[in-house]
């Protein structure tokens, strides 16, 4: 009997692995995408009919049954994070959390503890405009206001940060209509306002905003040109707290105990007490959260006299993270930590194996290491970055050891000096650290070894993963066998690829974006030029998505200046046009209401009624839209509004918040009104809107 293994099975991490899979499509097969059902079906019966023809009919119930395990997990998280709509004005109560922003007009913070017209409510977003008041962390707030749900899921993504935040609501108020009581603050807030306070003042706001993420996932405080500096050279792991944050603590506090003849049971218990406590610290983030357990296997391997199994401790701690918040199986950044670690053990024996026949074995490893890392992640990087560094595991291997060395010190240093602040002194050695840093990413950020990435379809992705697998040492078939596998994936690769990306070719149409409250309307002309009428935090994963490299033009109802302009760069704008801006900016255009303008492809005017902008008409490729104006209005422009759209006859209507334009509905097509081409952000979400030779196709996006 012919007893070779086909693969190395792994009995925690293969069913891990099933059940994170079954979470995943769960969405899809409910909203019946096609995409999905077509996966799931070939993968399961490719995996059953495998295990049937190997006779491995328990490994097959196992695994069928971690599948629709996750399935069901998924739709018992998403009850669970149900958001109960209000309508109209309400009050509500709650406290300002530590995540906390404050700008030259404005704050923007979490509210916690909330109740909404006396009822217990999820967390909310609140921005309030700066008056008579001051906010601090700990008040407690009263007033009353709108607010608005956020959803989950936005473009088929999930908004893992609102997820993480336990978010529900967002808000839009002014310190002067809020009264505010003393409140109280949380230990853990306590000690990260402190550390906060200490490396602010004894660092570069720069530095220290990146300090302050690489300590707690904090990044809020991280600068625009920062953050691209260290995405574009292929560094952007460093500030994001991650397992190898986890991983260099472990080794301080274990090593350090070790070489002071701590008995190694003590050693355990003193170290994992400290991993938890900094979890604590760091808000239970998934990524801190699964790398603590993999520590503590470790550690527990190592006592025990065990041997360790990477796969089977990363499938272990990734059971424990889902069990306790299941939807955290759509968190990217809990994705990029369990594909690192796996790109790790799958790939890295295998690019060692090349490169230490032309360079010293050290270099080999490390390479090899950093290669595979970030191989594994590709896919992740794909979906909210534009390009790949090819030099990133150069840029790692000088980053990286400085990053070991700077991280355990500023960690030590940040808890010291909260018992002896007179030593806040030392903090000059990481700021030193962060501008040689940063000094390394700017200078490979700006390369042109650069490859432009395409967000991955799931296909695309699961292909992908599997094609890793098979290259690894755990498909245990002969060369040719291997080769030939791997073959037949980039095959199905391609054609996912070639299915997906066809699906996303745009030639005209019109996106209507919602998110967090801020409306955008993103038009795509036949010859690929681009024009967006405001915009919010989805528009740069539309762009992504769809493959659009930059905004040509930009309206905007508001006042346009060089802070705001600033502001858009990751959109790549060519043009701002406005009714008001800074003139001397070459590239803000400040024209008049009731100007028939040009722009490449687009005719465009402001429409005006009594001095009072309603909204913007815009003509190309035989497509008329009318975006009605974000600001609120009254009942004589109301009327107004109705008689400009029966002027202009426009094809697409988009009537924003202002519901008594089109039968409470925020995007019409045509002036018919009727229930076949009347539209509901709240109903039917984000949506593409596509001429056709008779009327327009609607892709419903979300």
């Amino acid at each position: 009997m012919n007893t070779k293994r086909f693969i190395n099975f792994r009995y925690i991490f293969y069913p891990f692995l099933i059940f994170l899979f079954g979470i995943i499509v769960a969405r899809g097969l409910y909203h019946g995408d096609i995409e999905t059902l077509i996966l799931v079906l070939l993968s399961l019966l490719a995996l059953g009919g495998y295990l049937i023809y190997k006779r491995k009919y328990k490994i097959m119930a196992l695994l069928f049954a971690f599948f629709f395990l996750g399935n069901g997990l998924y739709f018992i998280g998403e009850a669970g994070y149900k958001v109960k709509e209000f309508d109209g004005v309400v009050s509500v109560v709650g406290r300002v959390s530590d995540s906390f922003e404050e700008t030259q007009y404005s704050y923007v913070v979490i509210l916690d503890n909330v109740t909404i017209n006396g009822e217990e409510a999820k967390n909310i977003q609140a921005t309030f405009s700066k008056g008579s008041q001051v906010l601090e962390v700990g008040d407690m707030l009263a007033f009353e206001s709108e607010v608005e749900t956020i959803p989950l899921f936005t473009l088929g993504s999930m908004s893992a940060s609102a997820y993480r935040a336990k978010l529900g609501y967002t808000l839009s108020a002014s310190t002067s209509d809020v009264v505010i009581t003393e409140g109280w603050t949380y230990f853990d807030e306590d000690v990260r306002q402190s550390i906060k306070a200490q490396i602010y003042d004894n660092m570069s706001e720069e530095n220290a905003a990146v300090a302050y993420a690489v300590l707690f996932g904090d990044d809020t405080g991280i600068s625009y040109e920062v953050n691209e500096s260290y995405r574009n050279s292929g560094i952007i792991h460093i500030i994001t707290v991650s397992g190898l944050n986890v991983a260099f603590l472990i080794t301080l506090i274990y090593g350090f105990l070790k070489l002071c003849k701590c008995n190694k049971y003590v050693n355990f218990t003193i170290t994992v007490v400290v991993i938890l406590i900094y979890t604590y610290f760091c808000n239970f983030a998934p990524s801190v959260f699964r790398a603590a357990i993999m520590g503590v296997i470790i550690m527990l391997a190592k006592i025990s006299g065990r041997r360790y199994d990477v796969l089977n401790s990363t499938g272990l701690a990734g059971f424990i993270v889902l069990i306790c918040s299941p939807l955290t199986a759509f968190d990217t950044g809990f994705l990029m930590s369990i594909a690192c670690v796996c790109g790790i053990v799958l790939l890295q024996p295998l690019f060692y194996k090349w490169f230490k026949k032309c360079m010293p074995r050290w270099v080999a490893s490390y390479i090899s290491v950093s290669l595979a890392a970030q191989l594994a992640i590709l896919p992740f990087l794909a979906s909210f970055q534009s390009s790949l560094n090819l030099l990133s595991f150069v840029i790692n291997l000088f980053v990286v050891p400085l990053f070991a060395v700077l991280y355990p010190y500023l960690f030590v240093i940040s808890f010291l000096c909260l018992l002896m602040p007179f030593l806040s002194f030392t903090y000059v050695l990481v700021d030193w650290g962060l501008t040689a840093t940063e000094f390394i990413a700017h200078i490979f950020s700006s390369t042109f070894l650069q490859v432009k990435l395409t967000p991955m379809a799931l296909a695309v992705t699961f292909f992908f993963f599997l094609l890793c697998f098979v290259a690894g040492a755990y498909f245990m078939q002969k060369p040719l066998n291997k080769f030939m596998t791997c073959c037949a994936l980039i095959l199905c690769m391609t054609f996912s690829f070639g299915f997906t990306s066809a699906e996303n070719m745009i030639d005209s149409g019109v996106f209507y974006l919602n998110s967090y409250g801020q409306e955008c309307t993103l038009l795509i002309s036949s010859d690929g030029q681009t024009m967006t009428i405001g915009d919010n935090y989805i528009l740069s994963r539309v762009m992504n998505k769809y493959n659009v490299d930059v905004i040509d033009y930009y309206i905007s109802f508001d006042s346009l200046t060089a802070e705001v302009v600033q502001d858009k760069e990751e959109y790549g704008v060519t043009y701002f046009i406005c009714l008001e801006g800074e003139k001397e900016k070459d590239d803000i255009y400040i024209v008049e209401k009731g100007q028939f303008m040009q722009a490449g492809e687009f005719n465009f005017v402001y429409v005006d009624f009594n001095g009072d902008c309603l909204g913007v008409y815009v003509n190309f490729d035989d497509t008329s839209v009318f975006v009605a104006s974000g600001e609120e209005i009254g009942y004589n422009d109301i009327e107004a509004c109705k008689q400009v759209i029966s002027l202009f006859d426009p094809d697409i209507v988009v009537t924003g918040e202002n519901f008594s334009l089109a039968d409470d509905s925020y995007i019409s097509v045509s002036n018919t009104r009727n229930s076949e081409t009347t539209f509901n952000f709240a109903v039917d979400g984000n949506l593409l809107l596509e001429k056709q030779d008779v009327g327009y196709s609607v892709r419903r996006l979300d």
